[in-house]
């Protein structure tokens, strides 16, 4: 029998939401609490991320409720961290390659995305940058994205691999929050480069790849899209109002 896993995050968060992609991969049996960043409980930072950020996990123990965890349960932080606890704690699940070459490619490609897209995401959520940001994200991603023609799905293959994970979390955001104008940006550029992604040649790879994460159920089943662009839409919005 698994040890308990339970999963800390705001589901606005990216970080998280790769973090819950990868478990609903592995089939493993989890639960969630969503922790309020704004009004953080104080249980949080004592019993479980000393640091108050999210995601945050804890595993094994004594059952317990997840605002009072077992003291003997593993507590960890850091989504990339937890991306790799997991694939140990799950080696069937086929998120990272048995293989150390392909191993190692899709660590470095995992890395890529993960720098490439978060950058990105801190521009337009907090900084105020241009979403043309997004575009040269995705254009400098795109050559890793499965080509049309292409017998494999994902970006090393058939697989669906941790970079996926990661991916789905951004883009979808991206593209959610591009097509309603949600950012930091100033107002009606977010639909114009929204725009150019949906109908621009360039970017067919990117439709393509996007659309077969949309469709992925561990992915959809974690992406509350309603929810997730409210509380998204309350802090980027809120900071180009106050520019």
């Amino acid at each position: 029998m698994t040890p308990q896993i339970t999963l800390y995050i705001t589901k606005s968060s990216p970080y998280g939401h790769y973090v819950e992609i990868a478990l609903r991969e592995t089939q493993a049996n989890y639960s969630v609490y969503e922790v309020d960043l704004v009004d953080k409980p104080s249980w949080f930072t004592e019993k479980i991320n000393p640091a108050g950020k999210v995601p945050a996990i804890s595993y094994g123990g004594s059952p317990a409720p997840a605002d009072n965890p077992s003291p003997s349960s593993f507590k960890l932080a850091e989504s990339l961290v937890i991306l790799d606890f997991i694939t140990d704690i799950f080696p069937g699940s086929n998120l990272l390659p048995i293989d150390p070459v392909d191993r190692a490619s899709t660590r470095f490609l995992l890395n890529l995305f993960s720098t490439t897209l978060r950058t990105a995401c801190v521009g337009i959520a907090a900084l105020r940058e241009s979403p043309e940001a997004v575009l040269h994200a995705i254009d400098k991603l795109q050559v890793h994205m499965p080509a049309p023609e292409s017998l494999g799905q994902f970006v090393t293959g058939d697989t669906f691999t941790l970079v996926d994970a990661v991916a789905a979390a951004y883009l979808l955001r991206f593209d959610r929050c591009l097509e309603r104008d949600i950012g930091s940006f100033p107002e009606g550029e977010g639909v114009k480069v929204h725009h150019i992604l949906r109908t621009s040649e360039r970017f067919t790879r990117y439709r393509a790849y996007l659309s077969t994460l949309a469709e992925r159920e561990s992915v959809k089943a974690s992406f509350p899209e309603e929810q997730v662009l409210a509380q998204l839409r309350d802090f980027w919005v809120g900071n180009r109002a106050s520019a």
